[in-house]
């Protein structure tokens, strides 16, 4: 009856500890830029081959609010299709997001996104 008991007693401890499921995510820091925005890519999310990559980016201002987006890079005309963007406040709640259509954007050299492209391959 005592280890019973015990092991109840473990149990508990486990389950109030927070032992359980956790969807954390594995966020890769990239530069400032000038206006004090930092990138991070949630490394997490990439799903890439050798002729496409799909990842979460996500943009934080100097405010605390930041910006994840969805997006597709396509290697062979160095292009990038945003998909989604999901917009949160400094405390985590989310106060806007939009489906994005039609915005594939050509990646220039130097840029931030040339930056992430050649960090993906």
């Amino acid at each position: 009856m005592k280890k019973w008991f015990a092991c109840l007693a473990v149990a508990g401890l486990l389950f109030s500890a927070g032992v359980g499921v956790s969807h954390a995510e594995s966020w890769y820091a990239l530069d400032t830029d000038q206006y004090g925005r930092t990138g991070y890519i949630d490394n997490d999310s990439v799903d890439k081959n050798d002729a496409r990559a799909t990842l979460r980016l996500k943009i934080v201002d100097p405010n605390g609010d930041h910006s994840i987006y969805t997006m597709t890079f396509n290697r062979a005309d160095k292009t990038v299709q945003l998909i989604d963007v999901a917009t949160y406040n400094p405390q985590g709640y989310m106060i806007g997001s939009e489906t994005l259509a039609n915005t594939k954007v050509q990646i220039q050299d130097g840029s931030n996104l040339d930056r992430v492209y050649h960090l993906i391959w």
